[in-house]
């Protein structure tokens, strides 16, 4: 019987036990006779089969919890006869050099390093801009610093201020460049300016302040007649027409301005006729009842709204941890085919999904497919009508299959 062994150096850079190497095991020694059952390996197979023959390992195994977790488990290195444990049905070993302990080259120290002053470099110098401004100021101060701070005395100063007279004032250091206006910073200052340009005048028949010179400016073409509906349909006397003779005063302004919308209540059908009134309150209570039925609907959108978010807070608590500890090792994310091979354990019953092994995506194009039919089964726009859990998990899923397919795909299929 023969099988798999995936293993991977520890310490080692590029090693991951997300993608592991593996190496043939050719045959079991249980089967010669020795009393171990012939499904099981034993240490001296996984020893004789490894490809490294050079230098002294030290190996430990994968094997499950029960649990759908798993445990790294040691056996004794002396002990040829010793059972090999198993995890999803191929044996899973870490292994660590004892003669040649993994550690940082000369080069990659440097690289560090460099790399540490260069970022180091950037948080404290200041911006090119910033630098050169600083810099002409300090040649002002030094220009101006021999007469501040070194008076002449004052029977010299009629002298020097006579040579002030005659010698032609120092240069000026040059002024830094304007800094140019975006597109946006020029249209505010444009309308800015215009706003500043523009004459306001009262209208008389629209009762308001008028630009002149709007566009909006109702004032220079017909008014357009309209009657109230109080006055055309319910009948009674028009209103008052406002005074053109003169322009309110500045405390009415607040009574003048125009109300829009049509106020219908009961009390317009006060001294109207049968059949006008009988209208009128039937039009009350239509607009009273819709009223009420627009503040029952929102207040329900709104409980659901609460609701829906305390339900979804409660699934995240639940499910998230689990969703995390699938997929990530030790903090890391998992790459993708230790993701699609461990699918079956974060899914739910319900989901029909066939789990994978691992040696049977070994390919790139295995594992691509294996990727889109993933990917399709917990889609957003497949998984709309599930339950609040499964959907939450397929969420899960799919953004963390989506992030392992983009790095393997950056990694070239590897």
């Amino acid at each position: 019987m023969s099988s798999y062994c995936y293993y991977y150096l520890s310490g080692y850079p590029g090693e991951s036990f997300s993608s592991p190497n593996a190496f043939l095991l050719q045959q079991c020694s249980g089967s010669s006779g020795s009393g171990v059952a012939s499904t099981d390996w034993t240490f001296g197979d996984i020893k004789d089969s490894f490809p490294v023959k050079e230098g002294e390992y030290y190996f430990r195994f994968r094997q499950s919890d029960g649990g759908g977790g798993f445990n790294w488990i040691d056996v004794r290195q002396d002990d040829y006869n010793a059972k090999v444990p198993k995890f999803q049905g191929c044996v899973f070993a870490k292994v660590l050099r004892l003669d040649k302990l993994p550690r940082l080259t000369p080069t990659k120290m440097r690289l560090n390093a460099k790399k540490a002053r260069q970022k180091q470099q950037r948080n404290t110098s200041p911006p090119p801009q910033q630098q050169q401004h600083h810099q002409q100021q300090q040649q002002q101060q030094q220009q101006r610093s021999p007469q501040q701070h070194n008076p002449p005395p004052q029977k010299w100063a009629d002298e020097v201020v006579q040579k002030t007279e005659a010698s032609p004032p120092p240069p000026r250091a040059p002024s830094p460049p304007p800094v140019p206006l975006s597109r946006v910073e020029k249209l505010q200052l444009e309308y800015k300016k215009k706003q500043e340009k523009q004459e306001k005048v009262w209208d008389d028949v629209d009762q308001r302040w008028v630009v002149v010179g709007d566009k909006r400016d109702r004032s220079r073409s017909p008014k357009r007649e309209t009657t109230p509906i109080t006055a055309d349909l319910l009948g009674g006397t028009p209103p008052k027409q406002p005074n053109t003779t003169s322009a309110p005063p500045a405390q009415n302004a607040a009574t003048n301005s125009k109300t829009l919308g049509v106020s219908l209540s009961a009390s317009n059908a006060v001294g109207k006729s049968a059949n006008v009134a009988a209208a009128v309150h039937a039009r009350v209570q239509e607009m009273e009842d819709a009223q009420e039925k627009a503040v029952k609907e929102l207040r329900d959108r709104e409980k659901q709204k609460v609701k829906d978010a305390e339900e979804m807070d409660e699934v995240r608590a639940r499910l998230e941890p689990k969703i995390k500890e699938w997929s990530e090792e030790y903090g890391k994310k998992r790459q993708l085919r230790a993701l699609l091979s461990s699918l079956d354990k974060v899914l739910w019953p319900e989901s029909s999904w066939k789990p994978i092994n691992l040696g049977d995506i070994l390919d790139s194009k295995k594992a691509r497919r294996a990727y889109l039919k993933a990917s399709l089964k917990v889609h957003p726009d497949k998984t709309k009508n599930l339950l609040p859990d499964q959907k939450f998990i397929a969420t899960g899923v799919f953004d963390a299959l989506s992030q392992a397919n983009a790095e393997f795909e950056a990694k070239g299929g590897m």
